[in-house]
């Protein structure tokens, strides 16, 4: 099938239509909302009568995954199923998009109240790039300008991310409100949700940072389960296999027919990044077992082309039976290597650079000025440096105080309740001795104590431990400063329920804290190879913050 795209001029030059356009579905394709040509569509694909069904989507996310899994690749593309089932998935995404009623108003203060307004598109899109823009009409290519040109500004964070406008243009071709597609693709960029085992699903990456620790990660994941073609695409690249694979994101939005992508959309929607990561794998196997016997001469295009024409080879379905098989690839797993290769990446070129050694007091991301906090522990100075350790995107965050012990109570009930589902958050501890160390936790910690998952780990690798006196120490997860595969008591970084709150696990306590907040001790542990962050290593409690990191959009 043809890959229709777009570039920059489309978009410039479609800028002012199509700002008040009716997304209500129109006569014929039903499924398919008012912004889809669907004469194009009708040219280049078969489109069976739609048949809708009305099965009702199951509430719990493993049963979702299993009933997507086994009928997506049944779905042929004007079931009536998608449109709803679409909608219902992208709602449970929690984010941080906001209402109509602040989109209408930026879109307006953008493109004017007719739309005779044309901004630049913003530079969170690679202008460089032609994107496919699939079935879309001009005046559904305009919707797809107005949602990223909004969503950037309102949203200045987030500063990077190549696929957002593919994305867009396929969630177009379902989803009735322009709201909705814009809700739906800020949700996927912030998302703040868990999974029922706690673990956090990504959907898309916001930096340039975050893009190349994915591309490492995909490199990580096809020398493990797709060794063989990684082996022969490193032979016939040379020194050009890690361009090559950078690509591999392109292979499902850039290559694949619209059908693959819609079915890998109903997959991704629910499960988030890992599905990506699945299919790219399996398309990168079965292009090494079509052309193995024969090396090209321009791998990059070689890889293109097969995926363009994949679908007179390999069904979808057997696309995503094959993805679905690879034992072991998680979400887990996936985090464990994004960190990893982040912390790397930051070390060798980001300003953030993560404190390897006790003995250094770190480097700053630069002047950051901070709303003055009043907190019962830390001066200005000390929560300044707190904030140059933090990963750098949560610079443009202010601190507050969210508990205090003094005001709320010393029980990790309070704690939890009034932390609620804040995050990420800074944990502060002072003793009697008035030492003062804590903790930056990445994960809410209601999660866990509200479903008293007792003695149960969760977190991520950019979480640290730190110690402001004596002296101001920053101790990073091990697996952003060490080599090689790490053992599972090297990634326990918090266990909390109402008993006791742990940090950093593994032949010791990073911190350990009982319930009523008065007793604790503090031990080496091999999630941070920390030192005891006081003297004694037992302490009293004197007093302890959470801190919490606000947007100032809030």
């Amino acid at each position: 099938m043809k890959v229709f795209t777009y570039d920059v001029s489309t978009f410039e030059e479609g800028a002012k239509l199509g700002v008040n356009g009716d997304s209500k579905a129109t006569e014929g394709v039903l499924v398919f909302t008012a912004w889809v040509d669907k004469g194009l569509l009708q040219k280049n694909i078969s489109l069976p009568h739609a048949e809708v069904d009305l099965t009702h989507l199951p509430s719990r996310d493993k049963d979702l995954k299993k009933y997507i899994r086994s009928l997506s690749w049944q779905w042929d593309l004007t079931n009536g199923v998608r449109p709803g089932l679409w909608s219902q998935v992208v709602a449970r995404i929690q984010g941080r998009a906001h209402q109509r009623e602040e989109y209408e108003q930026c879109k307006k203060s953008l493109f004017g109240e007719r739309g005779e307004m044309s901004p630049p598109l913003p530079t969170v899109a690679d202008r460089t790039v032609q994107f496919p823009s699939y079935f879309l009409s001009q005046s559904g290519l305009c919707v797809v300008r107005r949602v990223v040109t909004v969503l950037s500004y309102l949203h200045p964070d987030i500063t990077w991310c190549p696929v957002l406008i593919p994305v867009t243009c396929v969630l177009l071709h379902y989803l009735q409100e322009e709201i909705k597609v814009y809700q739906a693709v800020a949700n996927m960029l912030t998302h703040t949700g868990r999974t029922e085992k706690g673990e956090r699903r990504t959907y898309l990456f916001d930096t340039r940072l975050s893009h190349e620790a994915m591309n490492r990660v995909f490199c990580d994941l096809a020398k493990r389960y797709a060794k063989a073609a990684y082996v022969f695409l490193k032979d016939v690249s040379g020194s050009d296999v890690d361009t090559v694979m950078s690509d591999w994101v392109w292979w499902i939005f850039g290559a694949l027919p619209f059908e693959y992508v819609v079915h890998v959309m109903d997959c991704y929607l629910v499960e988030g990044m890992k599905v990506l990561y699945r299919v790219g794998v399996v398309l990168l196997s079965k292009w090494h077992k079509q052309v193995s016997g024969a090396p090209p001469s321009d791998v990059r295009q070689s890889i293109q082309d097969f995926c363009q024409n994949i679908s007179s080879n390999i069904p979808v379905k057997d696309i995503l039976k094959k993805a679905f098989k690879i034992r072991n690839l998680s979400r887990k797993l996936c985090s464990t290597l994004q960190q990893r290769h982040l912390a790397t990446l930051q070390r060798k070129g980001a300003p953030a650079i993560t404190i390897d050694s006790p003995t250094h007091t770190g480097h700053t991301h630069g002047s950051i000025a901070l709303t003055p906090v009043e907190s019962g522990i830390l001066n200005h100075s000390q929560i300044h440096q707190l904030w140059c350790w933090l990963p750098q995107r949560f610079s443009l965050y202010e601190p507050r105080v969210i508990f205090s012990s003094s005001e709320d109570g010393y029980h990790l009930r309070n704690l939890y309740q009034k932390c609620g589902d804040n995050q990420p958050i800074v944990l502060v501890i002072k003793t009697r001795n008035d030492e003062i160390f804590g903790a930056f936790i990445t994960e809410s910690l209601d999660y866990t104590a509200d479903k008293n998952k007792s003695r149960s780990y969760f977190g991520t690798g950019e979480m640290f431990l730190f110690t402001l006196t004596p002296g101001p120490v920053k101790y990073a997860w091990v697996g952003t400063t060490g080599s090689g595969d790490l053992s599972p008591s090297q990634s326990m970084f918090i266990s909390a329920d109402y008993n006791s709150l742990v940090i950093g696990g593994g032949d010791g306590d990073g911190i350990f804290l009982d319930q009523e907040m008065n007793r604790g001790h503090t031990k080496r542990c091999r999630t941070f190879n920390n030192a005891p962050l006081c003297s004694s290593g037992d302490f009293y409690c004197v007093s302890v913050e959470v801190i919490g990191l606000q947007h100032d959009e809030d």
